[in-house]
């Protein structure tokens, strides 16, 4: 590169060579422009949808957080519905996308749309941190080949998640509703089987009951006090005068009659204490029940009533909703590809092959053309400096070969302003 050390040099090494180089320059430029005219164009829109709290809280005493965190998942849950592969093969079906690309399976065409749409929440990003901040809006965004396929997409999505939210909320409402009517009646039926079975406990054991055993014991008491005083009259009578006589024998036989009763009753009546523990803990254990199912009734009738409520709000429009806030409409220019980008790309990387071209064309061919490279290259002095003398005929060629460069770099730069503009 000795030819070519200073400025002067390198100016003129381009001008020797300004045809080769307007040509490469122009050709590059030509075709960076035909590739990018050949890619295929994309649009794209978007839409936004409002997400709208309700102006009645369903549930007054329900904390933020949980509220929120429903929300954020029945979001979720519209999102996966609408993007679901079943939906978009109706979507494709029904606005023939990729007909142009009959090769494509179903499988295919469903994930270059889902690459192409795109369902993002919008929230506040510097209270992104809260949990208890829910998204405001929903941002629908479609990139297809044609502007107005791109917005008939995109507001065929914004349809489809404003009906999944109507039906879903409706859905659940209803589906909740049904579930708590039914356990109301299947709990409400086993407190009125529970309720019999511990009024037929209580008939049974009515005398082991705590209100009964106050009458069992005291009468268990004057039962041994009679008891007491039967035997005293027996010992009298088997020790007096007259105890081997027949009216004594009598009478001493129905005193003893009248002792085994006394003692069956006490017996009886001992038994009765001795299992009324084991009658109060199973009298416990119903009522326990009974408690159980009572509560799980008043749960079960607060649901209800809530899911009654929500019902209402869905069909009053009160609960949370989704508004449309701005449709998708036809995009005026193309987001892809970047022609401008790809021409100036193309002229830049062209000229850089130029000059690459014209340095390997000086390196090729290293004539000493100037004093300063003759003293450079050889330690010589020139003694005198014959100027170079062009005929005729070399002077036609040399306006030919800068009238075609000049041309040829015209037509390129002329190419990369119409693109741009």
């Amino acid at each position: 590169m000795n030819g070519l050390a200073t400025l002067d040099e390198i100016l003129s090494a381009i001008l020797r060579h300004i045809v080769l180089l307007a040509i490469v320059v122009a050709a590059g430029v030509t075709a960076s422009l035909f590739y990018a005219l050949s890619l295929p164009r994309a649009y794209e829109t978007s839409a936004v949808i409002q997400i709208e709290q309700p102006q009645i809280q369903q549930e007054a005493g329900a904390a933020a957080g949980t509220s929120n965190g429903r929300t954020l998942q029945q979001l979720q849950i519209i999102e996966q519905r609408v993007m679901a592969r079943d939906n978009l093969l109706n979507i494709i079906a029904e606005f023939d996308l990729y007909g142009d690309h009959p090769g494509m399976s179903d499988s295919d065409k469903v994930v270059a749309l889902r690459e192409s749409a795109s369902v993002t929440q919008i929230t506040d990003p510097a209270l992104r941190w809260r949990p208890d901040i829910t998204p405001t809006a929903l941002n629908i965004t479609v990139r297809q080949g044609s502007p107005e396929l791109a917005a008939a997409v995109a507001n065929e999505l914004v349809n489809n998640v404003l009906e999944e939210n109507r039906s879903s909320r409706s859905e659940r409402a209803t589906e909740t509703l049904e579930f708590f009517e039914s356990e109301e009646q299947r709990v409400g039926k086993a407190i009125e089987e529970l309720e019999g079975e511990i009024a037929d406990f209580k008939r049974e054991n009515s005398q082991s009951l705590p209100e009964g055993l106050v009458g069992l014991r005291d009468e268990l008491t004057t039962l041994h006090e009679s008891e007491l005083e039967i035997d005293r009259q027996i010992v009298e009578l088997r020790t007096g005068s007259g105890s081997g006589s027949t009216v004594v024998q009598n009478r001493m036989a129905r005193l003893e009659e009248q002792r085994d009763l006394y003692r069956e009753r006490i017996s009886g009546i001992e038994t009765i204490l001795r299992s009324a523990p084991d009658v109060e803990r199973d009298l416990n254990g119903l009522e326990r029940n009974l408690q159980k199912l009572t509560d799980q009734y008043l749960a079960i009738t607060r649901n209800q009533a809530e899911a009654e409520m929500s019902l209402m709000l869905q069909a009053s429009q009160q609960g949370e909703s989704f508004r449309i806030l701005e449709r998708a409409i036809e995009p005026e220019d193309p987001i892809a590809p970047n022609r401008k980008r790809i021409a100036f790309l193309g002229c830049v990387l062209s000229g850089i092959l130029g000059l690459v071209l014209v340095a390997i064309l000086e390196l090729r061919n290293p004539v000493i053309r100037t004093e300063a490279q003759l003293q450079r290259r050889l330690g010589l002095r020139a003694v005198a400096i014959i100027p170079n003398v062009q005929v005729a005929r070399e002077r036609t060629w040399r306006r030919i070969s800068w009238i075609v460069g000049i041309a040829a770099l015209s037509i390129g730069l002329f190419l990369v302003l119409v693109i741009v503009t």
